[in-house]
Formats: C-alpha cells, structure tokens, sequence
C-alpha cells in the first residue's frame, strides 16, 4: 500500500511539473509571439516613414533642380525664356493665362473619375441645350461644337464624326478651348491638381462621350 501511494505521488509530482513546464513554454511562446508581431509592426512602421521621406526628398531635390534651371534661364544667355513669356504678356496673354499653361504640363498620375457623361454636339443646324453642360456648382462648363452631316436636323443632334469637335470650356480662373478628332485629351490647371478630360465617341447618335478626372502631376 505504502509502495502505491508513493507511486501515485510520484506521478502526481512528476505531472505537476510537466503541466508547469507546459504553462511556462506556452507564455514564452505566445511571449515571443507578441514580441515578433510588435517587432514587425515596428518595422513596418519604420519603412512607411522611410518611404515617405524618400518621396520628401526626392521632390525636394527635383524641385531645387528645377529653381536652378529657372535661375539659368532667367539669368544666363537662356534668358530667351523672359523675352517670350514678356512678348506674349506685350499680345494680351495675361499672366493667369501662361500660369495655366505652365501648370498644365507634367505627367498626370494617381487620377480619379469625378464625371462621367454623354454632351450633345452642336451643329449649324442644332443648337439644343444638350449641347452645354454646367459641372461642379457652376464652375465648369462646356460647350462641345461640330460640323454637321447629311442627317442633321434642328431637332435632333447630329454630327460628321469624321471631322474636328470643338469643346469650349469655362471654368473659375478661365477659359479654354480645344479643337480635335476624338478621341482627345484637354487639361485644366486646378490649384494643387488638374482635371484631365477625356473626350471620346459616344454610344448615342450626335453625342460625344465625356470623362472628367482629377489628377495629381510629376
């Protein structure tokens, strides 16, 4: 009897140091655990902030190099960039104009749609209210001009897809209007973004399909 219990007693202590051990092996490891998940979103953290600064830094340096080929220009026998700008503002351009034109150049990138829509074209014959369009709380509209074809009507809208459209485009610090075969494109400088519209054909007869995006630039 006295054998048994000292037996039983044995594998009492024996699994109550096993189970111990398994407790202490399970909080290392749920213990490791943790630490690999805080330390990976620590890195991950780190490579979010590294990224960013590279982003900083790199327009930081392209914008540097972009004010010293200014001061080139202005300064140095390149200074043929002062005499245009000087001769265009002497033939009406005004200056809003030519920041416009500036600001319209680059690489557009990171666009999102804000409209999409079908505009009537206008044509000798045809001049319905279709044919103009008012965006944005009125700070966009558009005027989209064609030449007509054998089926035009003054009641419906029809136009020579095989010829020029012209889009007259008003907007708060301007106007601007761009001639072409669809599909084409046209830019609007706006403040820190541009709106790129795409102009394309349209499913309906007479209509021309329209895309507006807003758009960061390189």
């Amino acid at each position: 009897m006295k054998g048994y219990i000292s037996l039983m007693l044995r594998v009492f202590v024996v699994g109550g140091v096993l189970w111990l051990g398994w407790l202490w092996g399970h909080a290392e490891t749920g213990s490791l655990r943790a630490e690999a998940e805080r330390a990976l979103f620590e890195n991950n953290q780190q490579i979010a902030e590294l990224s960013t600064n590279v982003q900083r830094l790199e327009t930081q340096l392209a914008e540097a190099k972009a004010k010293n080929k200014v001061d080139d220009l202005a300064q140095g026998s390149n200074a043929q960039l002062k005499a245009l700008v000087t001769k265009k503002i002497a033939r009406g351009v005004t200056p809003a104009q030519i920041m416009q034109a500036i600001q319209s150049l680059g690489r557009p990138t990171n666009c999102r749609q804000l409209e999409r829509l079908n505009i009537a074209v206008a044509t000798p014959l045809y001049g319905g209210p279709e044919s103009k369009v008012t965006l944005f709380d009125g700070g966009l509209n558009l005027h989209v001009e064609g030449e007509g074809d054998r089926k035009s009507a003054r009641e419906k809208p029809t136009f020579d897809p095989k010829q020029p459209v012209t889009v007259r485009m008003a907007f708060l610090d301007g106007q601007k209007v761009e001639t072409g075969m669809l599909p084409f494109q046209a830019v609007i400088p706006a403040e820190d973004r541009i709106l790129l519209l795409d102009f394309e054909p349209s499913e309906l007869l007479g209509y021309v399909g329209a895309s507006i995006l807003s758009c960061t630039q390189r």
